[in-house]
Protein backbone atom coordinates (compact mmCIF):
# COMPACT_ATOMS: atom_id res chain seq x y z
CA UNK A 1 0.00 0.00 0.00
CA UNK A 2 0.93 3.58 -1.22
CA UNK A 3 1.88 6.25 1.55
CA UNK A 4 -0.36 9.14 0.69
CA UNK A 5 1.44 12.69 0.15
CA UNK A 6 -0.04 16.03 0.52
CA UNK A 7 0.36 18.46 -2.08
CA UNK A 8 2.08 21.84 -1.33
CA UNK A 9 0.46 25.18 -2.31
CA UNK A 10 2.93 25.33 -5.07
CA UNK A 11 2.16 22.22 -6.91
CA UNK A 12 -1.64 23.24 -6.53
CA UNK A 13 -0.84 26.25 -8.51
CA UNK A 14 0.62 24.66 -11.22
CA UNK A 15 -1.78 22.16 -11.75
CA UNK A 16 -4.38 24.72 -11.59
CA UNK A 17 -2.63 26.32 -14.26
CA UNK A 18 -1.94 23.09 -16.23
CA UNK A 19 -5.78 22.92 -16.81
CA UNK A 20 -6.94 26.92 -16.62
CA UNK A 21 -3.46 28.08 -18.59
CA UNK A 22 -3.68 25.37 -21.45
CA UNK A 23 -7.31 26.04 -21.72
CA UNK A 24 -6.56 29.85 -22.48
CA UNK A 25 -4.43 29.33 -24.68
CA UNK A 26 -5.67 26.75 -26.93
CA UNK A 27 -8.32 28.96 -27.44
CA UNK A 28 -6.82 32.58 -28.02
CA UNK A 29 -9.58 35.88 -27.34
CA UNK A 30 -8.19 37.72 -30.67
CA UNK A 31 -6.93 35.60 -33.96
CA UNK A 32 -7.72 39.25 -35.46
CA UNK A 33 -11.59 39.37 -34.30
CA UNK A 34 -10.67 42.66 -32.07
CA UNK A 35 -10.99 46.88 -32.35
CA UNK A 36 -8.89 48.79 -30.15
CA UNK A 37 -10.61 51.91 -28.82
CA UNK A 38 -8.82 55.19 -27.86
CA UNK A 39 -10.08 58.38 -25.85
CA UNK A 40 -8.01 60.67 -27.85
CA UNK A 41 -7.89 61.37 -32.06
CA UNK A 42 -4.91 60.07 -33.93
CA UNK A 43 -4.75 56.72 -31.96
CA UNK A 44 -3.53 58.65 -28.98
CA UNK A 45 -4.74 58.61 -24.65
CA UNK A 46 -6.07 55.72 -23.31
CA UNK A 47 -6.74 52.25 -25.07
CA UNK A 48 -8.66 49.40 -24.50
CA UNK A 49 -9.12 46.63 -27.07
CA UNK A 50 -12.65 44.71 -27.07
CA UNK A 51 -12.90 41.17 -28.49
CA UNK A 52 -15.20 40.02 -30.57
CA UNK A 53 -17.86 38.76 -31.11
CA UNK A 54 -19.87 40.78 -28.53
CA UNK A 55 -22.52 43.19 -28.94
CA UNK A 56 -21.90 46.06 -26.52
CA UNK A 57 -25.04 48.20 -25.06
CA UNK A 58 -23.96 50.78 -23.38
CA UNK A 59 -19.98 51.91 -22.87
CA UNK A 60 -20.76 53.33 -19.40
CA UNK A 61 -18.51 50.37 -17.54
CA UNK A 62 -16.03 49.03 -20.32
CA UNK A 63 -13.55 47.86 -18.44
CA UNK A 64 -14.23 49.32 -15.01
CA UNK A 65 -14.55 53.16 -16.87
CA UNK A 66 -17.21 55.41 -18.36
CA UNK A 67 -16.41 54.99 -21.95
CA UNK A 68 -19.88 56.19 -23.50
CA UNK A 69 -19.17 59.51 -25.43
CA UNK A 70 -15.41 58.79 -25.24
CA UNK A 71 -14.20 57.51 -28.11
CA UNK A 72 -12.38 59.70 -30.83
CA UNK A 73 -10.74 57.25 -32.87
CA UNK A 74 -9.88 53.54 -33.44
CA UNK A 75 -8.38 50.73 -35.55
CA UNK A 76 -10.50 47.43 -36.66
CA UNK A 77 -8.52 44.25 -36.59
CA UNK A 78 -7.96 41.91 -39.28
CA UNK A 79 -10.64 39.14 -39.06
CA UNK A 80 -13.50 41.79 -37.53
CA UNK A 81 -16.09 44.52 -38.75
CA UNK A 82 -17.16 46.91 -36.33
CA UNK A 83 -20.40 49.18 -36.10
CA UNK A 84 -20.83 52.07 -34.08
CA UNK A 85 -23.76 53.88 -32.33
CA UNK A 86 -24.80 57.29 -31.25
CA UNK A 87 -27.18 55.83 -29.03
CA UNK A 88 -27.09 53.19 -25.95
CA UNK A 89 -29.11 50.01 -26.63
CA UNK A 90 -28.30 50.50 -30.87
CA UNK A 91 -31.17 53.05 -30.88
CA UNK A 92 -31.54 54.52 -34.00
CA UNK A 93 -33.66 57.27 -33.81
CA UNK A 94 -36.62 57.23 -36.14
CA UNK A 95 -37.90 60.70 -37.50
CA UNK A 96 -36.31 63.08 -39.64
CA UNK A 97 -32.62 62.21 -41.21
CA UNK A 98 -30.24 64.61 -40.61
CA UNK A 99 -27.35 65.03 -43.34
CA UNK A 100 -24.48 66.90 -41.50
CA UNK A 101 -22.77 67.48 -43.90
CA UNK A 102 -25.46 69.48 -45.72
CA UNK A 103 -25.65 71.40 -42.26
CA UNK A 104 -22.83 72.30 -42.16
CA UNK A 105 -22.42 73.10 -45.75
CA UNK A 106 -25.46 75.96 -44.93
CA UNK A 107 -23.29 77.15 -41.84
CA UNK A 108 -25.79 75.34 -39.39
CA UNK A 109 -25.08 73.24 -36.46
CA UNK A 110 -27.88 71.07 -35.17
CA UNK A 111 -26.93 70.56 -31.39
CA UNK A 112 -29.98 67.91 -31.55
CA UNK A 113 -27.91 65.60 -34.47
CA UNK A 114 -26.46 62.25 -33.61
CA UNK A 115 -25.41 60.02 -36.16
CA UNK A 116 -26.88 56.78 -36.18
CA UNK A 117 -24.33 54.05 -36.84
CA UNK A 118 -21.29 53.78 -38.81
CA UNK A 119 -19.53 50.63 -39.72
CA UNK A 120 -16.23 49.72 -40.52
CA UNK A 121 -14.69 46.62 -42.24
CA UNK A 122 -11.67 44.71 -41.16
CA UNK A 123 -8.30 46.76 -41.12
CA UNK A 124 -10.08 49.96 -41.16
CA UNK A 125 -8.31 53.03 -39.11
CA UNK A 126 -10.69 56.15 -38.20
CA UNK A 127 -8.20 58.95 -36.85
CA UNK A 128 -11.38 61.05 -35.87
CA UNK A 129 -14.52 59.83 -35.90
CA UNK A 130 -15.58 63.52 -36.27
CA UNK A 131 -15.23 63.14 -39.64
CA UNK A 132 -17.98 60.57 -39.53
CA UNK A 133 -20.16 62.45 -37.63
CA UNK A 134 -19.17 61.00 -33.70
CA UNK A 135 -16.95 62.45 -32.09
CA UNK A 136 -17.32 61.70 -28.48
CA UNK A 137 -20.61 60.36 -29.65
CA UNK A 138 -20.14 56.68 -29.42
CA UNK A 139 -22.56 54.87 -27.41
CA UNK A 140 -22.80 50.91 -27.74
CA UNK A 141 -20.52 48.91 -30.21
CA UNK A 142 -20.78 46.11 -31.77
CA UNK A 143 -17.81 43.77 -33.08
CA UNK A 144 -18.31 40.77 -35.86
CA UNK A 145 -15.91 38.33 -36.46
CA UNK A 146 -14.92 38.01 -39.99
CA UNK A 147 -12.95 35.50 -41.98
Amino acid sequence: MKKATSVGPVGLVAFVWLLVGSTAQAAPRSGGCWVDIYRGPDYTGTKVRVFGPVEMASLKNLEGADWNDAIESLEVGPGAEVSVYGSENFAVPSGPVYHEQEIRSWGGKDENYRSQVATFTAGHKVHHLGEYGLHDQVSALKVRCVD
